[in-house]
């Protein structure tokens, strides 16, 4: 079969399937199979791709496999492993679309057994990460304001792209940015952080200041980013 999914409640994990050529008309059928699938799942799942027998998508089928990114992300999914050649012309593919539109950001294994291996030792982060493209951001530090641009972003941190100082680890730091919104407003965000890593031209923070109400609002922002065409 060249495309499968299925779930295993007691791991509360869903293992997809790719092999071949994948057409639209497969990826429709795929993203119906799914809905059923994460109907079992509790909050939280995670979910492993196994793309290592997967030659490549079909343009046609690019829409179907952002609905079932966007179906997994609107029903809480944990963590997500693909499993793929990086040599492969499948994996350039992915990472061309990843690079141009708003989706969570993957972890990449080599095997089945690395997969579940890297679920198994990971440590759950709180909210899924999406990749942002073209989101400025400022942010104010040492009571200096600079700019830079967003690389990913979860409803607890973010990466930015942008130099800071080695020892600036584990200082605050004040993070802007905005999202437009469906109604053409703007949801502005300010949000006091806390600096866990930096290297040669990008840093990380963790959100520190956020309430139950901005979490709720951000994570919105980020499902509509995710759903956004091409």
């Amino acid at each position: 079969m060249k495309l499968q999914v299925k779930a295993d409640i007691k791991k509360n994990r869903i293992y997809f399937t790719f092999a071949g050529k994948v057409s639209k008309q497969e990826m429709e059928t795929l993203y119906t199979d799914t809905r059923f699938c994460v109907a079992d799942m509790k909050p939280g799942f995670d979910v492993i791709s196994d793309y290592s027998d997967c030659f490549m998508l079909y343009i046609s089928g690019i829409s179907p496999f952002r609905k079932i990114m966007n179906y997994l992300i609107t029903n809480n999914v944990g963590e997500i492993v693909r499993i793929v050649n990086k040599g492969s012309l499948l994996y350039k593919q992915i990472t061309n679309l990843s690079s141009i539109i708003c989706g969570y950001k993957p972890i990449y294994a080599s095997s089945l057994e690395e997969a579940e291996e890297k679920l198994n030792l990971s440590v759950k982060r709180n909210g899924i990460r999406f990749n942002i493209k073209n989101l400025p951001v400022e942010y104010l530090f040492n009571c200096n304001s600079k700019s830079g641009n967003m690389i990913n972003i979860s409803t607890s941190g973010c990466s930015v792209s942008s130099k800071l100082p080695q020892q600036s680890i584990n200082e605050d730091i004040s993070i802007k940015f905005s999202f437009n919104k469906k109604d053409e407003t703007v949801e502005k965000f300010e949000i006091q952080s806390k600096i866990i890593r930096v290297n040669t031209d990008t840093f990380a923070v963790k959100f520190e200041s956020l309430s139950n109400e901005q979490r709720e609002h951000l994570w919105q922002c980020l499902l509509l980013e995710s759903q956004r065409e091409l």
